[in-house]
C-alpha cells in the first residue's frame, strides 16, 4: 500500500495549489504528526499517524480541501490510511470568532487481510475564537465518520479542541487533543503537532 502515497499526496498538492492560484482568499498547506494513546492506559502508544491537508478558503467563506493520512499500528505494524476530500463553509459572526461546517468523502485504504478498502463520509464543526492577533482556540470540534456500507465497523466520531500560534502570515504551529470513539466506545486518545503554510 505504501507506494500509492507518493501519487494521493502529489495528486492533493497539485490540484488544491491550481484552486488557489485561479481563486481570491487564502490557500493552506498542513503538515499533522499525531499519537494516538490507549483507552485504558495512556502510556502506553495505540497507533502513529502523519496528515497531509491542502485547503482554499474563498473570502466569501467556501472551504474546498483534501488530506491524504497514513497510520500504523503501535504493535502489529499493521498500517492503513485514508484519503478524502471536503467541502465547507465558514461563517464569521465578528472579528474573532467564527464556525466552520464541512462535509467529506474518502477512502479507507488497508490491506485485503483485513477487509480491503472501502468508502466513507464524514461531517465536521468547529468553532474557533481568535485569542490575540498571533493565537487562535479551537475551543471544540467535532467529527462524524462512517462508511457507507455500516458492515465495514468504520463509526469513528472524534471531539477536540486545538490551540494555533501565528507566527507571522505564512506559517501557523498548532497543538490539538483529542478523543476518539470507535463504534460506541472510547478507544483512544490523540495528541497532535501540526505546521501550516499559508500561500
Amino acid at each position: 500500500m505504501k507506494h500509492r502515497w507518493g501519487i494521493h499526496i502529489a495528486g492533493l498538492v497539485f490540484a488544491l495549489g491550481a484552486a488557489g492560484s485561479a481563486a481570491a482568499g487564502d490557500s493552506t498547506f498542513t503538515v499533522r504528526a499525531t499519537t494516538d494513546r490507549q483507552a485504558g492506559d495512556f502510556a502506553l502508544p495505540k497507533d502513529t499517524s502523519y496528515e497531509f491537508e491542502a485547503a482554499h478558503a474563498f473570502d466569501g467563506g467556501l472551504i474546498v480541501g483534501g488530506s491524504a493520512t497514513y497510520t500504523t499500528d503501535a504493535f502489529s505494524g499493521i498500517d492503513d490510511g485514508n484519503v478524502e476530500g471536503k467541502l465547507g463553509y465558514r461563517a464569521r459572526f465578528d472579528s474573532a470568532f467564527s464556525v466552520t461546517a464541512m462535509a467529506g468523502i474518502g477512502e479507507h485504504i488497508q490491506g485485503e487481510a483485513e477487509g480491503g478498502d472501502f468508502p466513507y463520509y464524514a461531517l465536521y464543526v468547529a468553532a474557533d475564537l481568535k485569542l490575540s492577533q498571533r493565537v487562535t482556540l479551537t475551543a471544540v470540534s467535532f467529527r462524524y465518520r462512517n462508511a457507507f456500507d455500516p458492515s465495514n465497523d468504520y463509526d469513528t466520531p472524534q471531539l477536540a479542541t486545538e490551540i494555533a500560534y501565528h507566527i507571522d502570515k505564512h506559517n501557523t504551529v498548532s497543538a490539538k487533543v483529542a478523543g476518539n470513539w470507535s463504534n460506541g466506545e472510547y478507544s483512544s486518545t490523540g495528541l497532535s503537532l501540526a505546521y501550516t503554510l499559508g500561500f
